[in-house]
């Protein structure tokens, strides 16, 4: 993306990249997550339609790159800050609906952070690994700005919330503290996702749902995953 995703973050909480992911890279994810059904007993029934893995790091490595992505990482950091870590992950995969699908349950993931330039505890980036429009399941997140952020509101109201349409390879990045759901619709269509969660070092982990494998404290992007949640840090010592 060209300018700085400051602005446009601080005005609605949130922002799109087309694109992030080649054809290639949705093609090759997508096989992953087929390989993963096959063979993994880790996929959890969430009911209405909706199944989720946050644990496939531990059977795979494909989804690693989508952590730290070169289209993605450089705006996470700009808009986080030098201490941005790892939080969570997972894949969700929404099947079809064939009869009037229930209203969204809007919802905050956290609070928001009134010391932070942008009100950012923690962020979430969702990828689009199939191509979302008016005809299927999407993503609807309600605008927020950061002066409405610092307010410290707890609201949970979705009626501004604005579908966000788009491609598959999209990335969507927004404020964990903003008013989002899913819009759920009568569709042939499965709508698959990757949900990833970023926030700052110094402060308590988001959640112990996924495990970090130790081969990623290793590398170029080591210190991203310096601070494992209380889960990892027992699995690796049990088995370190």
């Amino acid at each position: 993306m060209t300018g700085s995703p400051q602005a446009p973050f601080a005005d609605r909480g949130y922002l799109i990249i087309p694109g992030a992911l080649s054809v290639d890279e949705v093609s090759g994810l997508n096989k992953a997550i087929n390989r993963d059904r096959e063979i993994s007993k880790l996929w959890q029934n969430r009911g209405n339609g909706r199944h989720q893995n946050p644990n496939l790091l531990i059977t795979t490595d494909a989804f690693d790159k989508t952590i730290t992505h070169r289209s993605v990482l450089p705006v996470i950091t700009e808009l986080i800050g030098p201490d941005v870590c790892f939080e969570e992950f997972s894949v969700m995969i929404r099947e079809p609906v064939v009869v009037p699908a229930p209203d969204p349950n809007w919802h905050r993931d956290t609070k928001h952070r009134s010391d932070h330039s942008l009100a950012l505890r923690n962020l979430s980036v969702i990828y689009y690994l199939t191509d979302v429009d008016e005809t299927t399941h999407c993503f609807s997140v309600v605008p927020e700005s950061v002066d409405e952020k610092r307010s410290e509101p707890d609201g949970r109201d979705g009626t501004n919330a604005i579908d966000l349409h788009a491609a598959a390879g999209t990335a969507i990045l927004f404020n964990a503290g903003s008013i989002h759901d899913a819009r759920q619709r009568i569709t042939s269509n499965e709508r698959r996702t990757i949900h990833i969660y970023y926030g700052h070092r110094d402060q308590t982990a988001l959640s112990n749902h996924t495990i970090f494998p130790k081969r990623l404290q290793k590398g170029r992007h080591a210190s991203l995953f310096d601070r494992p949640n209380e889960v990892s840090e027992r699995v690796h010592t049990v088995y370190e």
